[in-house]
């Protein structure tokens, strides 16, 4: 049975990485026309205008393996499609930052109230003597806070060419192999993203040939949040505290950087340079060397993460350790922030 499955879902990768790289390119040719281009300039380096379809291409995966699937997750299926079109309507016109937090907002709830999936145990991060239930007042409100963070931070690390796929392959793989329920979903979605990533990866390229876009970084940041949520609550899944260490690389450097930007007089949705690949570019490494050390950070969270949960480590040492490793970064941050401005 276990051989059978493993060719059911053999033929799933293939089929729809397939389409996805065919719909990639083809969308590719399309994109002047549908006006999702990025163009050179501000805090982007790349040389030459670039196709922003990747987001699209992923999400005609992904109804791709929902048919190949017998429609195993359509509950996913309305809020994916709602936060995939605000996403590409901001590549094409940069709708303002509320109208965006709004559309996360809504996707999540409708996700949550589709699928049923919800945060209800935070654990015992506390205290190993008890733990955080919340009632379903709080569950639907820590629900969609969960989401918003989780779309937000995917979305703020698509600033490197191939990191935001990158990370969110790493975390879609450790998922897999730790026995996350949703295989069938877990491939699909790996799938779109690895394709996404040939277009994506400097392999031989001066710079990507094909831009995510919010549609792309969007849509997955909703799909991890779901996966993160779902499993951490399934009474035999990982720990609500091992989720954010799947999760860390990303979610650290954005949280840090929403509360740097204010504490420097910036509003924290601008746009500048502070992440922590844009610093390594900057002190001179290469684009695919900035992505080999971010690679290397987050497999070392996500292992990181996984022996403790599996070594029993008690959930509140695990968040301080956590804590710490953010408020250092945070600390670095802020004051890599200041030496900037007054070199600026």
């Amino acid at each position: 049975m276990m051989q059978a499955d493993t060719k059911v879902l053999f033929a799933l990768f293939v089929s729809v990485f397939s389409l996805t790289l065919i719909a990639a390119y083809l969308l590719s040719r399309l994109a002047p026309r549908l006006g999702l281009l990025a163009l050179p300039g501000e805090h982007r380096r790349h040389q030459k205008a670039t196709p922003m379809v990747g987001g699209l291409a992923i999400f005609l995966g992904l109804l791709l393996g929902l048919l190949l699937d017998n429609f195993s997750f359509h509950l996913l299926l309305p809020s994916l499609f709602l936060i995939c079109l605000v996403g590409a309507l901001d590549d094409r016109f940069a709708l303002p930052s509320w109208s965006r937090f709004i559309a996360q907002g809504l996707s999540a709830y409708i996700m949550m109230s589709l699928t049923g999936e919800a945060l209800v145990d935070l654990g015992a991060i506390f205290s190993s003597d008890s733990q955080i239930l919340l009632n379903h007042g709080w569950s639907s409100v820590m629900t969609i806070f969960a989401c918003i963070g989780v779309i937000n931070a995917i979305n703020m690390s698509d600033g490197l060419d191939g990191l935001a796929g990158s990370l969110v392959l790493i975390i879609l793989i450790a998922l897999f192999i730790i026995g996350h329920p949703s295989q069938a979903l877990i491939v699909v979605v790996t799938s779109t993203v690895a394709a996404f990533l040939c277009w994506n990866l400097r392999a031989g390229r001066s710079q990507a040939s094909i831009f995510m876009g919010d549609a792309g970084s969007m849509m997955l940041g909703l799909l991890i949040a779901y996966l993160l949520i779902s499993y951490s609550q399934s009474g035999d899944g990982i720990l609500p505290i091992t989720a954010l260490w799947l999760l860390a690389l990303p979610l650290i450097d954005a949280v840090a950087v929403l509360i740097v930007r204010p504490l420097r007089g910036r509003s924290p949705f601008s746009a500048d340079r502070i992440h922590y690949h844009h610093q390594l570019l900057d002190r001179g490494l290469s684009v695919n060397a900035t992505l080999l050390i971010a690679i290397a950070l987050q497999l070392i969270f996500v292992i990181t993460g996984v022996l403790m949960w599996r070594g029993e480590v008690a959930e509140d040492i695990q968040l301080l350790i956590f804590l710490l490793l953010f408020s250092s970064y945070a600390a670095r941050l802020y004051y890599f922030s200041g030496k900037r401005s007054k070199s600026e």
